[in-house]
């Protein structure tokens, strides 16, 4: 019987060692902070800008084309209503009309699909750059976690369902991001060269 109550104490106190271990193993991150201050996610934010503006710029143009379709046919119409035209001619005229009418509603369509092609095409964009990133990012932690001998990781940026955060305390020793970042930093060509940090 003693030998069974030394076996389950001794047991008890592997596991409580094993679970202070394990404990000690998790390490936490701000991916936050490490995302937005990596050099290539700026660079790639800009590249996204300038898609972006040129998308809307077409747009524009667009939109001012059809603004100046829209006042011809204003023009064509309140002409239709001039008393002094002759049967024919106002039978010409409003064909006119009616052909300038369905061109107007076609370039309309054309521009609210390219609208949505924009958009949908530059949120894939964004999505595979963000991603590719992510994956970055992900190898330099799980480099340094291993490193550190730590076997999770958490993003203390992170928010629960309840917006609460997801890592509610942490000691500073246990977080990457600083070590993360520098390592990810360092193959920025703006640094190596002696360019300026944006």
């Amino acid at each position: 019987m003693k030998y069974y109550l030394n076996f389950i104490i001794l047991f008890a106190c592997i596991t409580l060692l094993e679970t202070s271990e394990a404990a000690n193993s998790i390490a936490t991150i701000s991916l936050d902070k490490v995302y937005n201050e990596y050099w290539k996610t700026g660079q790639e934010n800009e590249k996204f800008k300038k898609k972006k503006d040129e998308a809307v710029g077409k747009i524009k143009e667009r939109q001012d084309d059809l603004r100046k379709m829209g006042e011809v046919l204003q023009r064509m119409i309140k002409a239709l209503n001039d008393p002094s035209l002759s049967t024919a001619e106002r039978a010409k005229r409003q064909g006119q009309a009616e052909l300038k009418q369905r061109e107007y509603g076609q370039l309309a369509e054309a521009i609210k699909a390219y609208q949505n092609a924009s958009a949908k095409e530059l949120e894939l964009e964004m999505r595979k750059v963000r991603d590719e990133i992510m994956e970055e990012i992900q190898k330099v932690v799980a480099i340094k976690a291993k490193a550190k001998g730590y076997t999770h990781v958490l993003d203390k940026a992170g928010k629960s369902a309840a917006i609460a955060p997801i890592v509610v305390f942490s000691i500073d020793g246990s977080d990457l991001t600083d070590e993360v970042l520098k390592q990810l930093n360092l193959s920025d060509p703006n640094k190596a060269s002696g360019g300026s940090k944006k």
